[in-house]
């Protein structure tokens, strides 16, 4: 039996959630893309819960740190992958090194199985490395982060999206499985991105890979100091 290309789409967005961004407004972004993932940071889990509900998504939400009491979990940060499609095997992985829960240097690797009706389907991994002032820190996760992926190397192909914290380190894409076929633009500050920290990189042998990213401005910093990033690709399957 042949194969046949299967496009997908996957979308990258560091939501600033701490700043409470209007969901109605987010999730009409995420709907007018129509992606087959979206891959969220510095989003809390109510939020990643709202936004699945506006969009009719399964999620899947990791703790990456929480400052705060225990009464006042629920505005803990994380990540979160939402997708139309089966979800499975859902999980995370601290890469950082032995960081504490309150500490917002505690970094995280989550990932998860994508899987579609037509029988393609991604491991979902989703980072969000440490920031531009600590690039030992940023390429030891990067190192972490394909060492975890090679454990998995008979799962399905890897998808790695997210907020590399790298702009201008090429190092860090170095060190991680998969590749940038089509460089970003900026999509950082969003009211006028200069620096490019949002990354999603693909199997190689992907193919027709198209890269979007909105043009920015006032209307968009109040959703967020990032812009989303959209990957559309075809693989044979």
């Amino acid at each position: 039996m042949g194969t046949e290309p299967r496009e997908w789409a996957v979308m990258t967005w560091n939501l600033h959630g701490s700043e409470g961004p209007d969901l109605d407004a987010v999730a009409e972004v995420v709907r007018a893309e129509g992606p087959d993932v979206v891959a969220l940071q510095e989003v809390r889990r109510a939020q990643a819960e709202g936004l699945a509900q506006r969009l009719g998504m399964r999620f899947t939400w990791a703790e990456k740190h929480s400052p705060y009491s225990v009464l006042s979990r629920s505005r803990a940060e994380g990540l979160a992958i939402l997708t139309p499609h089966a979800l499975d095997a859902a999980g995370h992985t601290e890469i950082s090194d032995g960081e504490s829960k309150r500490s917002w240097r505690r970094r995280i690797a989550q990932s998860a199985l994508v899987g579609r009706g037509d029988a393609s389907a991604y491991r979902i991994y989703n980072l969000h490395l440490s920031p531009e002032d600590l690039a030992a820190e940023r390429r030891a996760e990067a190192v972490r982060v394909a060492e975890i992926i090679a454990e998995h190397a008979d799962a399905p192909p890897a998808v790695v999206a997210g907020d590399f914290n790298d702009d201008g380190d090429a190092t860090v894409i170095f060190a991680l499985p998969g590749i940038e076929h089509v460089p970003p633009p900026p999509a950082s500050p969003a009211e006028a991105p200069r620096q490019v920290l949002d990354h999603v990189l693909l199997p190689a042998d992907a193919e027709h890979v198209a890269v979007s990213v909105p043009g920015g401005g006032a209307d968009w910093a109040e959703l967020s100091d990032h812009l989303p990033l959209t990957v559309r690709f075809t693989m044979d399957w």
